[in-house]
């Protein structure tokens, strides 16, 4: 059963076809809201936020075929509450957190995550929502409000940074 047909019958009430969109795009969801937040723990709270609230709200969709970018919306709202959260947070003591959102494979994985990490947060969201979350450029700049050309430039320049940060030897490895 394809996406759209789930929609289709989750909003009927079908809790299963819900349970399984949520199968299908809780890793992208997951990635995207990792990479954001930059905290496993942040992240999974925020993605169990955001399916609950679209299951709540899945009668509101009125576009079975935009599932993903609808629900990646609610994730990254989940995402700006969740900072905002922090933002009002005093840290006494920094306690080591042992993520459990490991990178598994070659170091240049480990050192894109913490580039992708020293974002500032625009950067951090435009490169999760395009390349985590596979978006098109025109949904990321419905799901931010903002308009095309400026998710573009922000593509640009925060690829710019990545680039720099990793140092030419990591680009290489790419290739």
């Amino acid at each position: 059963m394809d996406d759209m047909m789930l929609v289709q019958s989750a909003q009927k009430g079908n809790e299963r076809a819900f349970a399984a969109l949520v199968r299908r795009n809780e890793r992208r969801l997951y990635s995207t809201a990792y990479s954001i937040l930059g905290s496993s723990w942040d992240a999974s709270d925020a993605c169990q936020d955001a399916f609950l609230e679209a299951w709540a709200k899945i009668g509101t969709l009125r576009d079975p075929s935009s599932f993903r970018p609808w629900m990646a919306r609610i994730v990254v709202n989940k995402c700006r509450a969740a900072h905002r959260k922090t933002r009002r947070l005093v840290v006494v003591e920094e306690v080591p957190e042992r993520e459990a959102h490991e990178f598994i494979g070659p170091e240049s994985a480990i050192d894109l995550a913490d580039a992708v990490r020293s974002l500032d947060e625009d950067h951090r969201m435009v490169i999760a929502l395009r390349y985590f979350s596979d978006l098109k450029v025109e949904d990321i700049a419905g799901i931010l409000g903002v308009p095309a050309g400026t998710v573009k430039s922000r593509i640009n320049r925060a690829l710019r940074r990545l680039k720099e940060s990793l140092g030419a030897e990591s680009t290489e490895v790419q290739q």
